[in-house]
């Protein structure tokens, strides 16, 4: 292999594992953006619940949402910064021991919203 060869395949390499550090931080910088928007909703003991309050939290929250993002909204980021609010969050008594089946049903929700 001759050096200019070898200059690409770094300049390749190195220029990928950029652009991967530079889509992580962009991906944590969205979530947490994604994260203090939901915070009125996500941030409450009680917004998992079926409760007419947090559902109009859950609304308006998810119109903010749409107001900064439109309808491109990663949900793979919106799950991210829920669970961090689900982990993060005081939780009641009769909270569920396991986020994972609340965190998916708000999920669909908020993709068909």
């Amino acid at each position: 292999m001759n050096l200019s060869s070898m200059l690409y395949l770094y300049s390749v390499i190195f220029g990928k594992l950029f652009i991967d550090a530079f889509l992580v931080d962009s991906c944590k910088e969205k979530e947490d953006e994604v994260y203090a928007i939901i915070a009125p909703w996500a941030g409450i003991p009680t917004w998992y619940t079926g409760h007419q309050l947090d559902q109009n939290r859950f609304a308006s929250v998810m119109d903010d949402l749409h107001s900064r993002f439109g309808p491109g909204l990663d949900m793979k980021v919106f799950e991210a910064a829920l669970r961090r609010h689900a982990l993060d969050t005081p939780t009641m008594l009769g909270a569920p021991d396991n986020w994972d089946q609340v965190i998916k049903e708000f999920v669909t929700m908020a993709r068909n919203h």
